[in-house]
């Protein structure tokens, strides 16, 4: 699976349709009616997923932001 978007040295791609960073957030890529979408979870969230994006680039950088809320 050839993604485009190189990949921040925190994270990495563990398997075809699932990303996770050094601090245990998680994406995972799905498909719904042929569209992309990337469920991704904030590690530590009770919920199942915290933001929903629409490319992997937005994803990571909801999880950068939702973490960085997290943390204040």
């Amino acid at each position: 699976m050839n993604i485009g978007t190189p990949l921040a040295p925190r994270w990495q791609h563990v398997h075809a349709d699932w990303w996770q960073d050094d601090r245990g957030n998680a994406i995972h890529r799905t498909e719904i009616d042929d569209d992309a979408l990337y469920h991704c979870h904030l590690a530590g969230s009770p919920l199942p997923w915290s933001v929903v994006a629409k490319s992997l680039d937005e994803a990571m950088s909801a999880v950068d932001a939702g973490a960085k809320d997290r943390e204040e």
